[in-house]
């Protein structure tokens, strides 16, 4: 498919058929959904741009507290810790650290939170086990190897939706409590960085006996070892963060906390984005780019946010104004004057705890995340 998008499933089908029989399309499943979810730990979280120190197939734990060890992830924002690391678009993911202070404040932006994400994956996770499940029961050969060789990677794959969906939820919790100093906060980060660990526990013990005792694709640590290697480390910030238990606080005046604390551990919920827009097919360069977005329910605030196609450059925003439901707002003639087509996508806020972004993501999160105009 990344040959041809185009390809009849038939092609790969036909494989699957030869060597799976009734098992093929439960696999074909299982395998399709546990496959998307690395692409969406690394868009949402990446301690380093470096593709030899950062490796989340074996993750070296990243500390949640010690920014003075950061391990490999010596270009992560400072403080180098798992919090404040950067996802790889963060103009359209939260960091944790930002995430958690928007909660407590009552307010967020129309981004994609750590939460959301953490939701994504450990439900492609499930869904991904009910596959294997279902594979299982109609499996006619399970000792054959091309069956293990691939149930075991599905099931692998799908744990690590699980490790990563409970540690980035720990990873608000515990800024929640570095914010407030709460002491329910800071028990209920070690509750879900717990359950990341055992997690990781199950990968390892999966792995044992399947997997060389030390894979190695170079020589540093990040690049070699066994996920059996990593849990000392994952023991040992747990144990840090265990310590802090003495100095927390029962914290009084809650709603903001409980309701932050809720967020994390719950089942986030974007609003939909109720509007149309036609983009213009081409625009003229030096001219002004007009844009209207016709609202279909009430947004006290619509932001414009706009780019030229081009990575080396920041965004810029400008509010839109409102006519009815009707909102109008432009890219302006200096900033059209440029050989680059120009992407733009909106914020739309309903109020400060409600927010999100159109066209975004989509259902399925294969959507294109903005418009594209080029050149006339």
């Amino acid at each position: 498919l990344l040959y041809n998008p185009a390809s009849d499933p038939d092609v790969w089908q036909r494989a699957m058929r030869r060597d799976f029989g009734a098992a093929a399309a439960d696999l074909e499943n299982a395998l399709a959904t546990s496959s998307r979810i690395l692409p969406a730990v690394t868009t949402a979280h990446l301690p380093s741009a470096a593709n030899n120190q950062y490796w989340p197939e074996m993750y070296l734990n990243h500390s949640l507290i010690d920014a003075a060890n950061p391990g490999p992830y010596t270009d992560t924002p400072r403080p180098r810790v798992f919090g404040t690391v950067s996802p790889l678009d963060p103009q359209l993911f939260y960091r944790m650290v930002d995430f958690a202070e928007d909660l407590l404040k009552g307010e967020r932006s129309g981004k994609y939170t750590p939460i959301e994400v953490a939701q994504w994956i450990e439900d492609y996770a499930a869904r991904a086990g009910t596959s294997l499940l279902r594979a299982k029961e109609r499996a006619e050969q399970p000792n054959r190897p091309e069956y293990r060789r691939l149930t075991i990677d599905i099931a692998i794959a799908a744990d690590l939706g699980r490790f990563f969906g409970a540690k980035f939820r720990a990873g608000v919790l515990y800024h929640i409590f570095e914010k407030t100093g709460d002491r329910i906060a800071l028990e209920q980060a070690i509750r879900a960085y717990r359950t990341a660990r055992e997690v990781w526990a199950g990968i390892a013990a999966r792995a044992k006996n399947v997997y060389m005792a030390d894979i190695t694709i170079g020589e540093t640590r990040v690049l070699r070892g066994h996920w059996a290697d990593r849990l000392a480390d994952i023991d040992a910030d747990i144990a840090a963060i265990s310590a802090k238990l003495g100095s927390a606080k029962q914290v009084y005046y809650r709603d903001r906390i409980d309701n932050a604390i809720r967020e994390a551990l719950g089942r986030p919920r974007r609003p939909a984005a109720a509007g149309r827009h036609s983009p213009a097919s081409t625009f003229q360069p030096g001219r002004t780019l007009p844009l209207e977005f016709f609202a279909e329910k009430v947004y006290a605030s619509v932001l414009l946010h706009y780019r030229h196609v081009n990575q080396g450059e920041r965004w810029q925003s400008a509010p839109m104004q409102a006519d009815g439901r009707l909102w109008r707002g432009a890219i302006p003639s200096e900033y059209t004057d440029s050989p680059y087509p120009l992407q733009y996508y909106l914020e739309l806020k309903e109020n400060p705890e409600l927010a999100t972004l159109y066209p975004g993501l989509g259902d399925q999160l294969t959507g294109q995340p903005y418009f594209v105009v080029r050149r006339a």
